[in-house]
């Protein structure tokens, strides 16, 4: 739900297994690195939203430049949330 306010819904990613024997370290491993790809889009929206703010800060429009930072706020709460689900999967 969170992903969806913050405009970073999800792809569902194919989590197909090689049929090796070791399937569940593969199913483990695509999990980790979804979590990562995740964490990665997540940073590239805040850096984009952190300029956004950066230029709004030299201008006058002070409800536009609110919004930023909100929004700004709520990636960095997201990012932090997804950060210890990666960290609860790795341990």
């Amino acid at each position: 739900m969170n992903a969806l306010r913050h405009g970073l819904a999800a792809v569902l990613i194919n989590t197909t297994t090689t049929g090796t024997g070791d399937d569940n370290a593969t199913v483990d491993d695509s999990g980790v690195d979804a979590m990562y790809h995740r964490l990665r889009q997540i940073e590239v929206e805040r850096l984009k939203v952190f300029n956004d703010v950066y230029a709004l800060s030299r201008s006058e429009d002070l409800d536009t430049l609110h919004k930023a930072v909100g929004r700004l706020a709520a990636l960095e709460r997201y990012a932090q949330r997804s950060h210890s689900k990666l960290k609860k999967h790795i341990l």
